[in-house]
């Protein structure tokens, strides 16, 4: 009977290690997906009930987003730090976001903190929520001014 305790909490870690993984990708995978304005694989990793709420104080739904997304204009979006708290059906990311965009009239170079909430469905991760709590804009030094 120990050991068939053992033998499943080892399992269950081993699934919970690959699931973190899993998710730890995805993350990533979303944000190089936005830079390339693939929309269309967007669709399928976000949620249909999806809520970006930005540091700004703006919210979008999956559509605003997807919209906004295909305007383009990142040019880099990396995570660091990123948390995985896991849960079944149910995982909370806490990472920072550095991201470049451009603009015609200029870069904007800034950094975010969020939490991310992805639910499993249908077997597949998708992410829920998004929701930057801080966020902090560089300024880039031009000619040591």
């Amino acid at each position: 009977m120990i050991f068939s305790i053992g033998l499943l909490q080892s399992f269950s870690s081993k699934a919970q290690s690959s699931d973190s993984t899993k998710l730890l990708v995805l993350n990533q995978q979303i944000d190089n997906s936005v830079v390339q304005k693939d929309t269309a694989l967007l669709k399928t990793l976000y949620a249909d009930d999806f809520v970006f709420s930005h540091g700004s104080g703006n919210i979008d739904n999956k559509a605003s987003w997807l919209k906004s997304v295909a305007r383009g204009g990142f040019t880099s979006r990396q995570h660091d730090s990123v948390k995985v708290e896991l849960h079944p059906d149910l995982a909370i990311l806490r990472g920072k976001l550095t991201v470049q965009k451009k603009s015609a009239a200029k870069t904007d170079n800034y950094f975010l903190k969020y939490v991310r909430v992805f639910g499993r469905r249908d077997g597949k991760w998708k992410m829920v929520s998004h929701f930057t709590y801080y966020e902090e804009h560089m300024r880039l030094m031009v000619n040591g001014q």
